[in-house]
């Protein structure tokens, strides 16, 4: 989920299992043109195919994030640590 999308920024759009099948948009990715602000609903404009689709931001994902391919642990010498000899 998104908390702060940002106009330009290309997401995906995801609703949960049980809901996926009657959203038409579910999967799809789409380019932010326009974020709502203030109080109320926070829904976000996306562009797909030409046309700007009102999607609440809950049910976006930015694309490029996944855990998978976050690296589970990075080695001292990779981080720049000194290994100390025990």
């Amino acid at each position: 989920m998104i908390f702060h999308p940002r106009e330009g920024q290309r997401v995906r759009i995801h609703y949960a299992k049980r809901a996926a099948p009657d959203m038409p948009h579910h999967g799809r990715v789409g380019v932010v043109r326009t974020v709502s602000s203030g109080p109320g609903p926070r829904n976000v404009g996306v562009k797909i195919g030409g046309r700007i689709v009102v999607v609440p931001r809950g049910n976006l994902v930015a694309v490029g994030e996944c855990q998978t391919n976050r690296p589970k642990s990075t080695p001292a010498s990779v981080a720049g640590v000194e290994e100390v000899e025990t």
